[in-house]
């Protein structure tokens, strides 16, 4: 059976194998091709009436060849593409899986419901210039009750809403516009981060925090020898230690433990397999310990123990050398590792092993496991330690964070920190040029007292006549006051002879 819609523009038509069933059909132009749709009416005049609200609807959806129109294609499904992209971008090792997550988390999260279920939108076509211009007050005052993390919604703050704005940047910049869905970019509201809301990850400073958490460390490890569960001696010293380097090295913690990611991965039959990567970590052939003479202000030299750190998996993907004074801390956990390792019945050591991974599964400890133990030393120390200029606490990133402080307030350019650290200038001098300032308090609250003015001696060439004239004037002042002076004298001297 077949009827013409609209002049024969496309047909109503059934099909032998479904001879109860309606099919709107249109021939693509330019083609012998048919772009078919199943319709919902029960009877020919429904039919017809619904095929020509599919032709007129199509007319905005289909490009000439037939395919659907990226403008009519759904909102979720283009998220979702995103997605896949960043997917393909985690398995191929070109970023890691907390950055997929991110992604995921962001996207998926605020900005989706913010799009689908605030502004009801469906369509990309329905992405506007001014579309998130209230993206900023809605996520603030009501997105964060969307919340669909575990435990209770709680009220965001600025950062995070500047995360939503960069991962929306980021969907746009590579994936909309490059892809023709969209051709610019629309208009985001600006958020300034005050600098008190930057300073998360506080420096420790030496005096008297640091020495606290070093002492309150030596003493936790070394109770760690009376456990029963000789893993738990192992796991305390290696912490220590951790810690230890990390505040001497200014190393981010994945680059010294390691992590294990899921990587989606594809097979040659085209489905995908779930495997597990080993992303950082630093074994023992990464560390160069060679003994250095250094000098004390007062002349005397001495001997250190230099260590260089190659870290091979960095956050930029530009593998570093970090030299530091470090080297007694690893000689003494080699030593340590040793001895421990031949005491419980484990195989010597060898140069590829990873110096911070659990001897038992030969993996790394999980990151949780680090946080913990850091946030159980800083809750023994909590009426002890107070961070500067912050009411944030201090976290693992802290010892990052202290070194680079440290290398500032010692006078050491900005450009040696960012080789050693990894970090952009632009980071460095927002987070840690305040050390700067603090170092040259004295030069820039020192003032001058007392001071006498100087007798001016510029000569106005405008008015030199008047200057000379002026001078002149002086000079006969002079001339009339000496002469005053040696006819006084006389009278004087007259006076005293007379009376003689």
């Amino acid at each position: 059976m077949r009827h013409s819609v609209l002049g024969g523009r496309a047909q109503i038509v059934k099909f032998d194998r479904q001879p109860d069933v309606f099919v709107y059909r249109q021939l693509i132009k330019g083609s012998k091709s048919y772009y078919h749709q199943q319709l919902s009416a029960l009877d020919v005049n429904s039919a017809l009436r619904e095929a020509e609200d599919v032709f007129l609807r199509l007319q905005s959806e289909l490009e000439v060849d037939g395919t659907k129109k990226l403008s009519s294609m759904p909102l979720e499904d283009v998220l979702k593409g995103w997605i896949r992209v960043k997917e393909g971008k985690q398995s191929a090792g070109l970023i890691g899986e907390d950055a997929l997550r991110g992604c995921v988390a962001h996207l998926m999260g605020s900005i989706k419901e913010y799009l689908l279920t605030y502004k009801k939108l469906n369509k990309v076509a329905d992405l506007k210039k001014d579309t998130y211009m209230d993206y900023v007050n809605w996520r603030m005052t009501e997105g964060w009750k969307k919340s669909n993390v575990s435990g209770k919604p709680s009220p965001v703050k600025e950062s995070t809403v500047k995360r939503d704005l960069t991962h929306l940047k980021d969907w746009y910049q590579n994936y909309l516009i490059p892809r023709g869905y969209v051709d610019s970019m629309p208009t985001l509201e600006r958020i300034v981060i005050r600098q008190d809301q930057l300073d998360a990850n506080p420096p420790i400073p030496l005096s008297p925090d640091w020495t606290l958490i070093h002492n309150y460390l030596k003493t936790w490890a070394e109770d760690g020898a009376s456990h029963p569960n000789p893993r738990v001696e192992y796991w305390r010293q290696l912490f220590r230690h951790f810690c230890l380097i990390s505040y001497n090295a200014g190393t981010r913690p994945k680059e010294l433990v390691g992590k294990i990611e899921k990587q989606r991965q594809p097979t040659a039959d085209g489905s995908y397999v779930i495997k597990e990567v080993l992303k950082g970590g630093l074994r023992w052939d990464d560390v160069t310990v060679e003994m250095a003479t250094h000098k004390a202000e007062s002349g005397k030299e001495f001997e250190v123990a230099e260590a260089t750190l190659h870290i091979r998996y960095t956050k930029t993907g530009v593998p570093r050398d970090v030299p530091c004074n470090t080297g007694a801390f690893f000689i003494r956990w080699r030593e340590f590792c040793n001895e421990w390792r031949k005491r419980n019945g484990f195989s010597p050591l060898k140069s590829t092993d990873y110096i911070f991974f659990n001897p038992n599964s030969g993996k790394p400890y999980t990151y949780t496991q680090f946080t913990n133990a850091w946030n159980a030393m800083r809750t023994a120390l909590a009426d002890k330690l107070s961070p500067i200029r912050s009411e944030q606490k201090y976290t693992m990133y802290s010892m990052r964070s202290s070194y680079i402080t440290n290398q500032i307030d010692e006078g050491k350019d900005v450009y040696l920190v960012k080789q050693l650290t990894g970090h952009s200038l632009e980071i460095l001098v927002r987070h840690y040029d305040r050390s700067n300032v603090k170092r040259r308090s004295a030069e820039a609250t020192a003032r001058s007292y007392a001071k006498q003015k100087k007798n001016d001696k510029s000569i106005d060439l405008e008015s030199l006549g008047e200057v000379v004239s002026k001078s002149q004037q002086q000079q006969r002042v002079t001339a009339i006051s000496d002469t005053n002076k040696r006819a006084a004298a006389r009278c004087k001297a007259g006076s005293k002879l007379s009376t003689k």
